[in-house]
Order: structure tokens, then sequence, then C-alpha cells
């Protein structure tokens, strides 16, 4: 049954995507002719052939993001859902009943401490909407570690002595971790799936709002057609200088582009992997997750598992749909860069597995630009680090200190324009996004804290940027050498990187941006200036990863969620001594095993 208001209707959508494709194309062609106007007068030569098509690539990536993020924005100025394009939220007298729901949380050899505190304030907030007997906990365990298993029996028994009979918490643990964290949902699936509408994934440190659960559970009941929604989990709890950097640009940013993405992907946007509402009948008919073709790291278990699942979906016919309106999604995060790095080598690893799923047959046109362009965020990398060596050989080698120093010397020269319009591409959004969000009622009483923090951030990320750029490199290199990233327990602890350590990881691509300014200064001085902002991150790396560890000054804003108490929080300690009720005392519902076909990753509709 589909209630008016509630029912998720994507109105216009050929011709939103229509105009978010032109005028993508119309700024990238502005942009790719500005620079060929600079090559153009002295005729272009093989090498600047090769960096006219990098440049190409990088522009139009970074022309989606910018007007992806604009028509986000503008759509949050107008009042209107990303989806519907309504203007009025669901209306509470047409809500769809509830239905029985699984609140999913797999954990490999994760912090207990961490992870009762997440279960607990999540409970806690679903108890106090009077509703949480349609929901049941599930703790899938993959740990291996006999000493880990009794740190989450603990963990469990000290929750249930908490809440007693009021929280239906089961622990399950696996005997084998095969297929990863994918593997674990799916057992869940065919073991208890049966017994439930939906499952909502959460990770070991997700944390949502009563409210969020409910109303995800809601719109799932009055959307048939649904087999996922996503929310936009916002990174709190970090009180790192890097943590308040990147929850800030999440609190500023993400609902930005996530009203973006819904906007022109309406049913076919990604799957995040947690703090999502699943329909448990279409994942087990649509998603069981095949293996890559080939050895580990472009072959074998899929990394990110969550865009496949999502494109699993789309080509069996199911909505995949994003709501960036539903607040009260939360999720924690690394402290320092060391820790932070070890997931963006593994969202490397996938993200670069996704692009050779791009030839498969039965992709939906959206699933493939979202594998192109997941993958385009890690490969643009080496094109623009190759984009930056050629000008550098150019102004090395040239006898006049070549093309790009002349235009930079020269008013006349088209260098201008283009430099304002990728300025304008890669840093507009996020001003206006600064701006809007200091001025909306997020804002109300703290704009000109949020104000200096996200101008704060936007700097820091200025400097990061060219940083990421050389660690990208890396990462693609290793994997192209066969060095898989791993699937590592996640850090989220405060931790501080001292400074031996930073020196010891940091030294080698400091030296080695020391070595390219040296040759720059020596050869080609009046590159040096325009190169400055590519150099300074790299160079100040070891600095960097010390710095960033250490705890974020007052100064530095909490976001506007956590400033307003809208976060879900366990405020004291779960310590309540067990009760004389053992643990298979509550046992999961009998199993109905039910089981979940693997899906090939090309396959022609409406074949076998």
């Amino acid at each position: 049954m589909t209630h008016s208001s509630w029912h998720l209707t994507q109105p216009g959508l050929p011709l939103r995507r229509l105009a978010l494709a032109l005028l993508v194309l119309a700024t990238a062609s502005a942009g790719v002719h500005a620079f060929w106007r600079l090559l153009a007068p002295g005729g272009v030569q093989p090498l600047e052939w090769a960096v006219l098509i990098l440049f190409s690539i990088t522009f139009t990536t970074s022309c989606v993001a910018f007007w992806t993020m604009i028509a986000g924005i503008l759509l949050r100025l107008a009042g209107r859902h990303p989806v519907t394009l309504s203007r009025r939220d669901p209306d509470p007298a047409e809500a769809p009943p509830l239905a029985r729901t699984a609140l999913v949380m797999p954990a490999y050899n994760e912090d207990m401490a961490g992870v009762v505190h997440c279960l607990t304030a999540t409970w806690r907030s679903l108890q106090q909407t009077g509703e949480s007997e349609y929901f049941d906990c599930y703790l899938l365990s993959d740990s291996s570690d006999p000493a880990q298993l009794a740190r989450e029996h603990e963990a469990v028994t000290r929750l249930r002595a908490r809440f007693g009979d009021t929280l239906r918490l089961f622990y399950r643990a696996r005997e084998r971790n095969t297929g990863r964290k994918p593997g674990n949902i799916r057992d869940f699936c065919e073991r208890w799936g049966a017994h439930y509408d939906y499952m909502i994934v959460l990770d070991a440190d997700s944390r949502m709002t009563g409210e969020a659960i409910l109303a995800l559970v809601r719109r799932m009941q009055a959307n048939p057609q649904a087999g996922i929604l996503q929310t936009v989990p916002l990174p709190v709890g970090q009180r790192t200088i890097l943590g308040r950097f990147q929850q800030l640009a999440a609190s500023l940013h993400a609902r930005h582009i996530a009203n973006g993405l819904a906007f022109w992907q309406g049913n076919s946007t990604n799957y995040w992997g947690h703090n999502a509402i699943v329909r448990i009948a279409d994942f087990q008919a649509c998603c069981g997750l095949s293996t890559l073709p080939g050895k580990p790291p472009l072959g074998g278990d899929i990394m990110s598992h969550d865009y496949v699942e999502a494109g699993l979906m789309r080509r069996h016919g199911r909505g995949v749909y994003v709501l960036p309106e539903l607040g009260g999604s939360f999720e924690g995060m690394p402290g320092n860069f060391v820790d932070d790095l070890k997931r963006e080598r593994r969202w490397c690893q996938g993200n670069l597995q996704h692009l050779r799923l791009l030839p498969g047959r039965g992709w939906r046109p959206v699933t493939r630009l979202n594998f192109l362009l997941g993958g385009l965020a890690y490969v643009n990398a080496p094109l623009w680090l190759l984009m930056i060596a050629a000008g550098v050989l150019d102004a090395i080698f040239s006898p006049d200190a070549g093309r790009w120093v002349a235009a930079a010397a020269s008013p006349a020269q088209p260098l201008v324009p283009l430099l304002g319009l990728s300025l304008l591409v890669l840093f507009g959004p996020r001003v206006l996004g600064v701006v809007v969000t200091a001025a909306s009622r997020e804002g109300a009483g703290r704009r000109l804290a949020l104000l200096r923090g996200g101008f704060l951030e936007l700097g820091f990320g200025i400097l990061r940027s060219p940083l990421m750029m050389v660690l990208y490199t890396g990462f693609i290199l290793r994997l192209l050498a066969g060095r898989p990233a791993g699937w590592d327990t996640g850090v989220r602890g405060r931790r501080q990187i001292e400074a031996m350590q930073a020196w010891r990881l940091g030294w080698p691509i400091a030296l080695a941006t020391a070595a390219v300014a040296a040759v720059v200064a020596t050869t080609a001085p009046a590159l040096l200036p325009w190169l400055a902002p590519a150099l300074a991150g790299p160079l100040l790396f070891p600095l960097f990863l010390q710095l960033t560890s250490l705890t974020a000054p007052a100064w530095l804003p909490a976001t506007p969620a956590e400033a307003q108490g809208h976060v879900p929080m366990n405020r004291h300690a779960v310590t309540a001594a067990p009760q004389a009720a053992s643990l298979h005392e509550a046992r999961p519902p009998a199993e109905n095993y039910r089981p979940m076909p693997l899906q090939p990753l090309s396959w022609r509709p409406g074949s076998a």
C-alpha cells in the first residue's frame, strides 16, 4: 500500500539528468577550450596532447561534483525534497504502520566499549519512541580471537542486564569469516531473515535516533518499489584536530552532496553499507555477492561491496534511494591520519575493483556511472600528478622557461580565465555550502563559529588535497604491484601520533617533495610560486601527521548536531552486574533457512 505524502515519486527524472549532463558538458567544454587556447598558439606537442587529455578527464569529473553540489544547495534553499521535489514533509496522519525489523550490527574484533556505547544510545532512543517492540538487535561477530570473543560475550551480558527483557539482543559468532562483512550479513539473512521484513544495517560505530529508525521503516512500508533506503550518516564524537575538521566538513557539505545525488540519480543512488534500511526479501533475491575472477587485490572478495549491492538491486528493478532530509544518523571516525589512511586504502582497492565491472552486462547506466566516478576518485590522483610533472618538465627543459611560465607571466594569455574557472569548480560549492549552513537554522546562535570553522576547514582541505594525490598514487601503485589493502578493524580512538613515528612515516614523501622544489627553484624559479600550493602539503607531511592527531583547541567548533544535543548518547557506562539468566536463555528465533543465491557480475536481462 502506498501513502501519498510518504511515497517517493520522482517527477521529471530524465529531464533532471539531461539538464545536469548539459551543464557538466558545457562547463567541462569551457575549461578544455581555455586549456586548448593556452596550447594552440605555438602548436600542440605530443606531451601537451597527453596533458590536455588528462585535464579533460579530471576536470570533467570535478564538474560532475560541482553541479551535483550546486543542485543540492539550491534544493535546500528552495525547501524542496530532492527526490519528490515536494515542499511538504510526510503527513504524520498518513504514516503507514511499522513492521518487524532487525537492527543488525556486524562486528570484527571491535572495541567493545564503543559497541556497547553505540548500541545503548541507539536502543535508549528507540525505547523513548514507545515503538521498540517491533525491533530486535543482532550482534553478528566475525571475530577470531578467543579473548575477543570472551569480551563480546561479557558486553552482551552487561547490555542484557542493563535493559532486561526490554532489549531483545541476540549474539552470534561465526566459526569462519567467509566473505567478510557481506558474508556475515548473508549468513544472517539466510538463517533469520524470514522472521523480518527489513533490516537496518549498523556499523560498530553507528548511532541512530529512534525517530530516524521509525521514519526509515515507514518510508519503506510506503514504497514497495524500494529495496534500500540510505540515510546520510554524519561523523561525530572525535575530538582530535583531524576529527574536528572532517566532522565539520561532513556537517557543512554532506547533505548538500547527498541532495544533489538524490536529485539526479533518483532511485539509482548508492548504498553506503550502514545506517540504511534494507528490504530483506529483495536483498536475498538480488544481492548475493560473487567474487571477482583472479587474485587479490583486483580480484577475489569485493572490498567496496555496498556499491555493487546497490547495482544488483537496480539490475533487478528495485529502487535504491538516499534520503538526506532524515537526521539522526551518525557514525564514528578515526582520530588520526594513519588510521584514516587504512580505510582509504581499502576503499581505493574496492573502487578500482569496480572499474573491472564496467564492461559487465546488465548494469543500469547510472550504476556504471557510479562505478566509473568511484574509480576516478582515486585514479584522478596520478592523472593530476602526471599533469603537474609535465608542466615541471616543460619548464625545466624548454629554453624559454616553458609555456606554463610564459602563460603565467602574461595577463593576455587565457590562463587567468582557466584558473578562475578551475577555482570556481573546485571551491565555489564549498564556500557557498559554508555560508548556507551557517545562515540556516542549524547555525542559529553559532554562525560566527561555523563560518570560522568552515573556512579553516576549507584551508585545511586545500593543504591536504595535494598530499592525498601523492598518497592515492602510492595506494594505486601498491595495488598494481599485487599488494592488497586488507580489511583491518577500524581504529576510532584518540590515538596521538608521536614525533618519531610521524617522521618515520612521512620523511620519504617530504624529502622527495623537497628535492622537486629544489630542482624547480634552481632551473625554473618563476614556476615555483605557482607550484607552491601543490608542494606545501607533501612537504609538511610529518608535521601534518603529528599535529592533526592532537586534541582540537576549543575554538575549533563541534558540529551543529553535537552542539545542539541531537546525537544519541549513553551518558553512563554500562556496568550492570549480570543477572542469573545466562546467555543461552536469550537465543535468536528458530532458524528458517532460505538460501541467498550468488548473483553473476555480468548478466543479460531476461537470461536465466
